[in-house]
């Protein structure tokens, strides 16, 4: 995962072209996971040309988030009580209930 890359993917435009440096030097500094995730969620989400790209770097959360259904969240648990950092969701356009874990 090269900078030319990340910096064509989010659209680096020219008015952060004096940002690109620092960017660069940014994304040198990043982990290997962290770029990947990067470049990941900008070729999911699309370009991102407004945004400061370096800023982008720094701001960028690898979050991971685990999503487990009623029924395996209770095949699990034994339970539908929310514990361990699981939050219990309701998607009314789904009539489901799902569980969420972000780490």
């Amino acid at each position: 995962m090269d900078f030319e890359q990340y910096w064509t993917l989010i659209g680096g435009n020219v008015n952060y072209a004096d940002r690109k440096t620092a960017a660069q030097r940014a994304w040198s500094l990043c982990a290997p996971e962290k770029k990947q995730a990067i470049i990941t969620w900008l070729q999911t989400h699309g370009r991102y040309p407004g945004r400061n790209p370096y800023f982008f770097i720094l701001d960028f959360q690898n979050k991971r988030r685990q999503i487990l259904s009623f029924n395996d969240y209770y095949a699990r648990f034994g339970t539908t009580e929310e514990q361990g950092g699981w939050e219990r969701k309701f998607l009314p356009e789904q009539q489901k209930t799902i569980y969420v874990k972000n780490h």
